[in-house]
């Protein structure tokens, strides 16, 4: 009875150990565990604070930072990059890479081409300013300033970190001032100063069988527009004859005032030969006789007005600017003695009458 009396207590006196032990046992975990995620909280609070300290310095200087990891691939943004290009980062989730590139307008920076190339030139900065599309469908500029990151041991890309800084408000005004500087004030395409410097790089660059065409455009009775009809007409004679021009030419041809009321275009023409060549200049001289041929009416008196032209084309009437202009000249001084309101293709037995 002794015997199985100890024994019973024994038992009880092990099984209360190991209950102590296991309770000392959750204590311990209960306390690494609250240690840990006291830890982990404060972990979390300072990387928060930090996210929200760069978000609040990107709100301030309108910036944005990008984080692209390349194995695995992996893009972090900071920065309210909603309130710089319109859109949410929500936007991109679950596109390609690639695609992002799809915001961008490449006409402005082929950024593609241009990222290629800096990824495969082994420098290390990156710099380019690009015009990006928002929701709405206009664009705004931004400037990118980048790093790239290689691995030490392979030297293969690592990580490419980007600076974007909204500075559409910066380019436009430059825009303004450089359009101010280099555009007609009243009619608001290039003036004679910008046309000559234009044309004459134009023709420094010139390659291959590209040809460029000079039409030399002065109006037909402009004088009496002002002297009938006052400078309030004129003034709108120049203006509309102004968007006429644009509306025969390409976006790409320069068309500037070279003064009073006498206008200029140069447009670039890759002709097969020189009978296509000469049909391109005779389609256009058409085109311009026709649209620029108008009246204007004030009360009982009335003004036509119309255009005399002259045509001159690079290589084959010259090779630099005055040369071009002075044979378009020739050719316009033909269309006017002949009558007026027509065109004339530069000719040397005619241009030497």
């Amino acid at each position: 009875m002794w015997q199985n009396l100890t024994r019973t207590q024994v038992i009880a006196v092990s099984a209360r150990t190991a209950t102590a032990f296991v309770i000392a046992g959750l204590d311990v975990l209960a306390v690494v565990l609250c240690a840990g995620i006291v830890f982990l909280g404060l972990r979390y609070k300072k990387v928060y604070e930090v996210k929200e300290r760069y978000d609040l310095i990107a709100a301030q200087s309108e910036c944005i930072w990008l984080d692209y990891t390349f194995s695995p691939q992996h893009l972090v943004v900071t920065g309210s990059i909603g309130q710089f290009t319109g859109f949410d980062m929500l936007d991109f989730m679950g596109v390609e890479v690639y695609d992002i590139y799809n915001w961008v307008n490449e006409d402005a920076t082929p950024i593609r081409s241009t990222v290629r190339s800096f990824f495969n030139s082994g420098e290390e900065y990156f710099k380019t300013d690009l015009l990006i599309r928002r929701l709405d469908d206009t664009y705004a500029w931004y400037a990118l300033t980048g790093t790239l990151v290689k691995h030490e041991k392979t030297g293969k890309n690592k990580r490419f970190v980007v600076r974007m800084e909204n500075i559409d408000s910066q380019m436009t005004q430059e825009k303004e001032l450089t359009e101010k500087a280099e555009n007609d004030q009243l009619t608001g395409i290039l003036n004679k100063k910008t046309m000559e410097e234009r044309i004459s790089t134009q023709l420094e660059h010139r390659t291959g069988s590209g040809n460029l065409i000079f039409f030399m455009i002065d109006l037909d009775n402009f004088k009496d527009v002002n002297d009938t009809l006052g400078h309030v007409y004129g003034d709108k004679v120049l203006t509309e004859a102004a968007e006429k021009l644009k509306q025969v030419f390409p976006a790409k041809a320069m068309i500037g005032r070279l003064g009073g009321d006498e206008f200029g275009v140069c447009a670039s023409f890759d002709a097969f030969d020189l009978d296509n060549l000469t049909e391109y200049m005779t389609q256009k001289g058409d085109k311009l006789c026709d649209i620029l041929k108008e009246k204007y009416v004030s009360g009982d008196k009335s003004v036509r007005v119309s255009a005399s032209i002259g045509i001159a084309s690079a290589p084959a009437d010259g090779e630099d600017f005055l040369t071009i202009y002075q044979k378009a000249d020739k050719a316009l001084y033909l269309s006017k003695r002949s009558g007026k309101n027509r065109y004339n293709l530069f000719q040397h037995s005619a241009a030497d009458e």
